[in-house]
């Protein structure tokens, strides 16, 4: 159906690409007929009133212009509603009216967040509000296998303290190893802690609201779980539509902690390696399987994204359910405090609490007393990091005392400075700030433009943050750059802007779909992520002439613009482009399950 299709058919026979049964579409149709048609519905009230957008559904389905009914925290009307009036009405002639986006991937109540997330005593920060400002109305917390508390006190704290976005828990690997295994989890679990894990699992899927298992295989300490171990988690996964969604093992030619001179020649795993692992938890299990963050970096994967997505697309097409979330930047978070030295070149006493340390001296301590094989050593980790974050030419000192430095990238240094990548390494360090590891802070671009164009074209790629809640009056001095990212406050914008409108990757609608009805769908919410009758109240209105990702690597935490009014389960927490502090959030359950207070 065209842009100017008639307003009073197009939503009852637009193509409906998530599955409704009959009976349902029925019921939907006379919704909505009957809210449209003056005749036959008296004027009336709603609490709010959408007028005149451009309704982007979330199906994928081409837009169409009408009006929005809310009352409570549903949409109960769609179509021609000029007779009808809102308690708020919102004119958003000119703008797009689209399901609020729903971010796969968010660490907004786990213990990375912690008390600066939405577990917080402080209302501005539950209100998560660079989530609200994208456009963002429900999270999935607890990625990459972190998971701080109980899953039913979690719950139980974030509904009695009140939160801005909805919030999906998702049980954590590494949480669940160490409510069972105490401190000695540096190992794999044994068959009884195995079991145990599986009945919380259970249990939290059952009874809790669990919308499944994240894993973190390439850190603490999922890392030393076995595939084993995994398979057996994931097989009560099916039973409850839970999705199985991790941080692979590896992302590249070697785990993120991986280093040659202390962990051996051979790395113990690859991208390709976690791939096929992961793949043969969806095989094996049914489980639905979500590679979460996904990304080709480094040597050997840079540029070879389609490698990656054919391999995952053969799996779909013999029946496995896998899907893949992917932010849209080409810098990673571990790229965000990029130092080159490795850990043990500093020392192995153990840092006090709050003492500065002086990391140039402890380096040149370090290779004073080294013999030629440590120095070599240094050398090989030095460049195995280099390599594995995208090499010299890909890699930007962010701050650093000599201003010239700021804004130059590492190929550029050497150039100037006439050194090898090993010796400026070694240069930053003494000649820059001492107080920090590397002498400067730098930001590696790990991933390829093209790679992310690659992931988005798929029908099957949702949109995700890796973010957290950050107050961006906070993030400045010495924290500018500290536990903050693009990411936090531009993704979803940057989603639509950028790579659907700028770069052509795809319409307008598939963009919408991917960052709301396909989520919902993943994760089994049958009453969001679609602008239809009956469906929750989460909605995003957006000036698409305006939408725009407003930060920079020099300048993360800094608001988008084009998102000017966000509803949450029928409660405005962006109003006029202005962030309101409501906290209208639920912790959300998958559909059709019982949740024990």
């Amino acid at each position: 159906m065209s842009k100017t299709g008639n307003p009073m058919t197009t939503p009852a026979t637009r193509p409906m690409r998530l599955a409704l049964s009959a009976t349902l579409l029925a019921v939907a149709c006379a919704s909505i007929f009957g809210a449209a048609t003056a005749a036959e519905t008296p004027r009336r009230q709603f609490d709010i009133l959408i007028r005149g957008g451009e309704i982007v559904d979330g199906t994928g389905a081409p837009r169409y212009r009408g009006d929005v009914g809310i009352d409570g925290d549903t949409i109960v009307a769609i179509g021609e509603l000029s007779s009808a009036t809102g308690r708020k009405t919102i004119d958003a002639k000119g703008l797009i009216v689209s399901p609020g986006f729903v971010d796969m991937h968010a660490h907004v109540a786990d213990d990375e967040g912690g008390s600066m997330g939405m577990l917080s005593d402080d209302p501005r920060r539950r209100a998560a509000q660079n989530y609200v400002a994208q456009g963002v109305t429900t999270t999935v917390g607890n990625p990459d296998g972190y998971q701080s508390m109980v899953l039913s006190e979690q719950r139980a704290l974030l509904t009695r303290n009140g939160i801005g976005p909805n919030i999906a828990l998702t049980n954590g690997h590494n949480g669940l190893r160490a409510m069972v295994m105490g401190k000695d989890q540096a190992r794999p679990a044994t068959a009884a802690e195995i079991a145990r894990m599986r009945a919380i699992l259970h249990e939290d899927l059952a009874k809790h609201g669990s919308f499944g298992l994240s894993l973190g295989v390439e850190y603490f300490s999922g890392r030393y779980s076995t595939a084993d171990e995994q398979l057996e988690l994931a097989r009560e996964l099916p039973a409850y539509n839970g999705i199985f969604i991790p941080h692979v093992r590896s992302q590249g030619i070697a785990p993120m902690w991986y280093r040659p001179s202390v962990d051996g020649k051979t790395p113990p795993s690859t991208l390709d390696d976690s791939i096929a692992e992961t793949l043969r938890v969806g095989r094996e299990t049914g489980a639905t399987v979500v590679f979460t963050h996904m990304k080709a970096w480094g040597p050997g994967y840079r540029g070879h994204a389609q490698e990656i997505v054919d391999r995952l697309q053969a799996a779909r097409d013999q029946g496995s359910r896998i899907y893949m979330d992917v932010y849209p930047y080409d810098s990673s978070g571990s790229d965000g405090d990029f130092v080159a030295i490795p850990p043990w070149a500093y020392g192995t006493r153990e840092r006090k609490q709050g003492e500065r340390v002086d990391y140039a001296q402890a380096v040149d301590a370090t290779l004073k007393a080294a013999n030629a094989k440590r120095r070599d050593d240094l050398s090989r980790d030095i460049r195995h990091t280099i390599s594995l974050k995208g090499g010299v030419e890909n890699i930007v000192v962010l701050a650093y005392p000599d201003q010239a430095y700021v804004g130059k990238r590492l190929s550029e240094l050497m150039a100037l400075r006439k050194l090898g990548d090993v010796e400026l390494v070694l240069a930053l360090q003494r000649e820059g700030d001492a107080s920090l590891p590397g002498g400067a802070r730098m930001r590696s671009f790990s991933m390829d433009e093209e790679d992310i164009k690659t992931f988005y074209r798929q029908p099957w790629t949702a949109t995700s943050t890796d973010g957290w809640v950050v107050l961006p009056e906070e993030a400045v001095g010495d924290l500018k750059y500290v536990n903050t990212n693009r990411r936090v406050f531009g993704s979803f914008p940057r989603r639509i802007a950028h790579y659907s409108q700028a770069q052509k990757v795809d319409t307008l609608e598939q963009a919408i779909r991917s960052m709301s009805g396909l989520p919902a769908q993943i994760l089994n919410l049958a009453d969001r992520g679609r602008i239809a009758v009956g469906m929750k109240a989460d909605v995003t209105v957006l000036d698409l002439a305006r939408l725009r990702d407003n930060t920079t690597y020099l300048e993360p935490s800094v608001y988008p613009d084009g998102i000017d009014h966000v509803i949450v389960n029928g409660t405005p927490v962006v109003d006029g482009g202005k962030r309101t502090l409501a906290l209208p959030g639920k912790v959300l359950s998958p559909s059709g399950s019982t949740v024990v207070p």
